[in-house]
């Protein structure tokens, strides 16, 4: 359950418990046994939460406070390290990294195994030190600073609404249209959930998930044509920064 929404059934179980604590007028006691109905259905509602659970074996969860928890999981080459060398190696490099840029930039929240599967929980106090650590691109923030960190947002886009695409492509002046609206820019392929928010646009090399999930898989959907044997003389190899360019995936995405 998110904060917001916390603080929200918090208040409300409050108002209830002392509306209920005390005498009151008639008027005032139909209020209480409505606001008792209420307090049963927010129970209900809040028992009926469930944690986020990602469908990709790469996936990351952006809170509200800007924090990133990022899940993998994978099956261990035992050719190349055992579960004890692999463990150690990521305490390491955690270690290194939270001696130069802050004892909490990095923590280890879990690591499970079962001899041949690996599942690997780590928590980074911002995207920064998840991009950092990780040697790869990873930003999310507001539109203004993303465009100040140099995003040209630079791809076609598809519209999204409670999760479903909707209408054709857009270009990128459409993302433009709320100012004030999240971004989120990573490299494919990777889940990602947004904590607080709704997605509004993706762009066309992603797919939506649920509301505040997307499978930034980098996957453009191809156009069918006729491709001759003698064509394959004239084509370039793809240069780094081109690959980069086109495993970009922007997320934008509404506030709660």
């Amino acid at each position: 359950m998110t904060a917001k929404r916390k603080a929200v059934a918090a208040a409300l179980l409050a108002a209830v418990t002392l509306l209920g604590g005390c005498g009151m007028p008639d008027d005032l006691n139909d209020l209480s046994g409505q606001l008792n109905d209420l307090s049963g259905q927010l129970n209900d509602w809040l028992g009926g939460q469930e944690a986020w659970t990602p469908q990709e074996s790469d996936a990351v969860s952006i809170a509200s406070d800007g924090s990133v928890t990022e899940m993998m999981e994978d099956t261990l080459d035992q050719s190349y390290y055992d579960v004890t060398e692999l463990e150690s190696m990521i305490t390491s490099e955690v270690a290194a990294y939270n001696a130069e840029n802050g004892a909490d930039s990095i923590k280890i929240e879990s690591f499970e195994h079962d001899g041949t599967n690996v599942s690997i929980t780590l928590w980074y106090a911002s995207c920064e030190d998840y991009a950092s650590f990780n040697n790869t691109e990873f930003y999310c923030g507001t539109m203004i600073g993303a465009q100040i960190e140099g995003y040209l947002f630079e791809a076609d886009f598809s519209r999204v609404s409670e999760g479903e695409l909707t209408g054709g492509t857009v270009d990128y002046t459409s993302v433009f249209e709320d100012m004030s609206a999240g971004v989120v820019i990573v490299q494919a392929p990777m889940e990602v959930h947004v904590e607080e928010g709704a997605v509004t646009f993706i762009s066309t090399n992603a797919e939506m998930i649920s509301a505040d999930t997307v499978n930034a898989n980098g996957e453009q959907e191809e156009e069918e044509a006729l491709v001759l044997p003698s064509s394959k003389i004239y084509e370039e190899e793809t240069t780094y920064e081109e690959e980069k360019l086109a495993n970009r995936v922007y997320i934008i995405y509404n506030v709660y």
